[in-house]
């Protein structure tokens, strides 16, 4: 495959010179230079892969293992996924419970849940439990070996999927570790088990001395609950099918009785999401009036913000660092701030609108120079668009002023302090470009023109200096705040035009009009979203219609990559890690990892100047998921030091030593 992508990439920039925006290519990330490759220069050097610096690693999914659940084809299919960060678990309608190692594929164990075709719901697990309610029973497994722990009937059959929780109560010296399970009913009420009780009584037949009762305790809403509950460090949240949400305390003296209830007025649509943040505990919760809320657990209901959307949120809310992620119901993929809830914004580019309209008094106006500077991308590889759209006004001259930039740049220049550019032919024709000059200091460009007429572009390439910036690596979000000053002046046929007419408009003598470089931004979204699959630290992936997998960049949600996996239809929506899991509804379960493709770049002649030539160098795979929610729960791979080679046996002359 590398040897392909090599082939690809040396033909096209044979045949192009390849001089491309790489920033909005999706996902790639800046890489450490050769050394002595962080100023390029204006003189080509020699072409050999020695010359090149390390540009982008571009991130590629790639077939981690595959395995095969216990299922039986002819009659049953795959019912629930669920997972956690060390273990994939597969529900069939059957019954069969199978869970499989999520880092290597191995099957850990496979058994019959309940009675055949009873219904189940989705199951849960912990550090070292696995739960799954069928029919009105909670059985319990442990998730490595497959034991049985224990079998407890509800009262009534759950509404929907059970939670296991694990906590910590410290009483004075003493540490005491306490797992329940919490279990919405369909009688509107949401009951609460002591896992330990359970287990109990499950290995002796009878409750521990001085228990009551099996039930730890009960909470009856009188609204029916369609989500699973979801529990922070103290307090249990859910939602009800109603749209109001109720927070109870798990712990303590108080366990079970209320402590806030937030009303949304409308139905839910969405499992609720939390997640902890330094001292504040966000939910996050959706409903059919087309909101989404924040509110802080910690608190007595209050709510951090809220956001009216287009259509109402349908799917599971993703929550990886400080970005969420929310599917609507039209298939549109949308990141907001999770502190803020401002929707997240994307830099496409930078703009400089330089214009200006003359005219007498009481008169339309007779001149309008309107001059538009616009660059996206690696200044090194994007070009730096000039565009003149103004209305009977040529352009002689452009001035670029990097003295209020945001950064401290100055333009690249050779020894006779000559700025280095890279110029097509096509623009230089275009426009009669004559020449171009740098300030003493280099922070000022001047391009000259002779017949930069109304409708035709400019393109130019530049590198940049800056004292801590490699200059491959300054974007055109450097250029913020740098003026722009223009030289205009009529164009003969207007004057000629503007003196026969009867608006008595005398020919306005060349004038400057100066802007300023500003940003232009744009929401994060994505249309055509089934489902979100996973995110990683740099690519978002989701289901399209077609039900192929297909990444886009987290930060700027641009330039797909699809890899195709229709033969998997069903999904799991991964919050926990960046692996991508699917299945196919005969249970062959595959996990995708974020493999990477090292990109090098060596800068070659083209017809204009310096170009580029991009080629693979190498791939890169992950050792260990990346753990989003508990990354300390992250496994280390130890570094083991290389074993030196064992001496030879064999003299230099062939003969076996003793």
């Amino acid at each position: 495959m590398t040897h392909l992508l090599r082939k690809s990439f040396l033909r096209t920039a044979a045949c192009l010179g390849l001089l491309t925006s790489l920033s909005s290519a999706y996902g790639w990330d800046e890489a450490v230079p050769a050394e002595g490759a962080e100023n390029l220069p204006g003189v080509l050097p020699a072409v050999n892969e020695t010359d090149g610096q390390t540009i982008y690693n571009i991130p590629a999914l790639t077939l981690l293992w595959e395995s095969q659940s216990v299922i039986n084809p002819a009659r049953d299919k795959v019912a629930h996924l669920a997972m956690d960060e060390e273990v994939v678990f597969v529900q069939s309608s059957a019954g069969v419970v199978t869970a499989i190692n999520a880092e290597s594929g191995r099957r850990f164990w496979s058994a019959q849940v309940g009675r055949n075709d009873e219904v189940a719901m989705t199951g849960t697990s912990d550090s070292q439990m696995v739960i799954i309610v069928t029919g009105p029973v909670i059985h319990a497994f442990d998730k490595f070996s497959g034991q049985k722990l224990f079998a407890y009937r509800l009262p009534n059959p759950p509404s929907a999927p059970p939670l296991i929780a694990r906590r910590e109560v410290t009483t004075g010296p003493r540490v005491d570790i306490t797992r329940s399970v919490f279990v919405p009913l369909v009688d509107r009420s949401v009951v609460a088990y002591d896992v330990e009780v359970l287990h109990y009584q499950g290995i002796n037949g009878a409750l521990k001395p001085g228990v009551p009762r099996a039930l730890d305790w009960r909470f009856a809403g009188g609204e029916l609950v369609r989500f699973a509950p979801v529990a922070g460090e103290e307090r249990l949240a859910f939602a009800t099918d109603a749209g109001n949400i109720n927070v109870v305390d798990m712990l303590g003296a108080e366990k079970g009785k209320s402590r806030f209830q937030f009303l949304m007025n409308s139905t839910t649509t969405a499992p609720l999401a939390l997640v902890s943040r330094d001292d504040k505990e966000f939910l996050l919760a959706a409903c059919d009036n087309n909101r989404l809320f924040c509110i802080d657990m910690k608190t007595d209901g209050s709510m951090q913000w809220t956001i009216p959307m287009a259509r109402p949120v349908t799917q599971p809310i993703t929550v990886v660092g400080n970005d969420v992620f929310v599917v609507s119901e039209g298939n549109e993929l949308l990141k907001f701030d999770l502190t803020s809830g401002v929707p997240v914004a994307v830099s496409d580019s930078v703009q400089a609108v330089v214009n200006q309209s003359e005219s007498i008094a009481g008169e339309l106006p007779a001149y309008g120079a309107s001059i538009e500077l616009r660059s996206s991308g690696l200044l090194s590889f994007s070009p730096i668009q000039v565009m003149n759209r103004s209305t009977g006004q040529t352009v002689t001259s452009l001035i670029v002023d990097l003295n209020s930039a945001v950064q401290d740049l100055t333009f690249a220049a050779d020894e006779q302090n000559q700025p280095a550019l890279r110029i097509s032919d096509v623009s230089r024709k275009a426009t009669g470009f004559r020449a171009a000059k740098l300030s003493d200091d280099a922070k000022k460009l001047t391009l000259e023109f002779s017949d930069f007429n109304p409708g035709e572009d400019f393109e130019f390439f530049t590198d940049l200096v800056h004292l801590d910036i490699p200059s491959w690596k300054i974007s055109h979000e450097e250029l913020i705040g740098a003026e722009v000053n223009a030289l205009v002046s009529p164009m003969r046929a207007a004057a000629v035009a503007s003196s026969a007419s009867n608006r008595r408009i005398e020919p306005l003598p060349p004038r400057s009009v100066k802007g300023q470089i500003k940003t232009v931004s744009r929401p994060w979204s994505v249309a055509g979203v089934k489902s979100l699959v996973a995110v990683s630290e740099n690519a978002v992936y989701y289901s399209d219609a077609y039900d192929r997998v297909v990444a886009v960049s987290r930060e700027h949600a641009g330039s797909s990559s699809v890899t195709p996996t229709q033969e998997y239809t069903l999904r799991i929506n991964n919050r926990l890690t960046d692996r991508v899991y699917l299945s196919t509804a005969s249970g062959r379960v595959a996990c995708f990892t974020e493999s990477r493709i090292e990109l090098g770049a060596l800068p070659v002649p083209s017809g204009y100047g310096l170009g580029w030539l991009l080629y693979p160098q190498s791939q890169l795979t992950p050792d260990f998921a990346r753990y989003h929610q508990h990354p300390g729960g992250r496994p280390i791979m130890p570094d083991v030091p290389k074993q030196d080679p064992a001496p030879s046996t064999v003299s230099e002359a062939g003969e076996e030593m003793p």
